[in-house]
């Protein structure tokens, strides 16, 4: 994980500044993620894990491959394969529009891309700000989910598990 230090007095009072004494330089972990959005919620993953955004393009559709395949592209000459990320979360298909984006991670020896309705921003989220996922969700629905953040938007920041959403 993308892990560097900030500043306490860097953090706005919600977040653990003490706003009487400012001038601690007390230093905690963050990480660095890619904020982005899948059917309206918002999902995030290791900053380092990432090689490049590409805007969508047209792919070439692979037969009788699972449904999570959207299809290849070829990026500078490189074939790579394109994960639907809604699909692989267990939600309905993307809807391709002017803000869908193809992030592209490291996977083993080839990159591999996943399909996003839109990228957010990088953020760099306390490391300790981040929890488990909730011991209440089963198996299954916890499996690609490395942890949670309140980041006190508009909704909570889920940090996904690189290697168990690109597994197809």
């Amino acid at each position: 994980m993308s892990r560097e230090t900030m500043n306490i007095s860097d953090l706005p009072p919600s977040q653990g500044r003490d706003p009487d004494n400012v001038t601690r330089r007390a230093t905690i972990p963050v990480l660095q993620v890619l904020a982005f959005r899948l059917a309206g919620e918002r999902y995030a993953l290791d900053i380092q894990e990432i090689i490049e955004i590409l805007k969508y393009r047209p792919m070439t559709p692979i037969p009788q491959a699972s449904d999570l395949i959207h299809g290849i592209v070829s990026v500078r000459g490189r074939i790579i394969t394109v994960v639907d990320g809604r699909i692989r979360l267990g939600l309905e298909a993307a809807e391709i529009g002017p803000a869908s984006r193809i992030i592209v991670l490291r996977h083993g020896e080839e990159p591999v891309g996943l399909l996003v309705d839109e990228v957010l921003k990088v953020e760099k989220l306390p490391v300790d700000s981040i929890a488990p996922p909730p011991s209440t969700l089963v198996d299954a629905a916890a499996r690609g989910i490395a942890g949670v953040c309140d980041t006190r938007q508009e909704s909570i920041l889920i940090l996904l598990d690189r290697e168990a959403v690109l597994n197809v």
